[in-house]
């Protein structure tokens, strides 16, 4: 749940103040998790592949609605 969070927040920040590049910062941040994971609860390889995917999917979409949040070239 904390990693959906994470995701989530980052994924806005990203998408509201920085560019499509930004979400390779995505890669290393679920790659941590899922060894966090795989080490402290001992989740088997479709375990950590789902919530790999999930995580990925959530921070992706995040990123999008932050894009939406962006003011358009004509406001101040």
């Amino acid at each position: 749940m904390k990693g959906l969070l994470l995701n989530t927040l980052l994924g806005l920040s990203l998408g509201r103040f920085g560019g499509v590049w930004m979400l390779s910062a995505f890669v290393p941040i679920v790659a941590v998790e899922l060894a966090y994971g795989y080490f402290e609860y001992g989740l088997g390889f479709s375990a950590g592949l789902r919530r790999g995917v999930a995580l990925l999917v959530c921070g992706e979409l995040a990123f999008l609605l932050g894009v939406l949040m962006r003011p358009l070239p004509g406001e101040t």
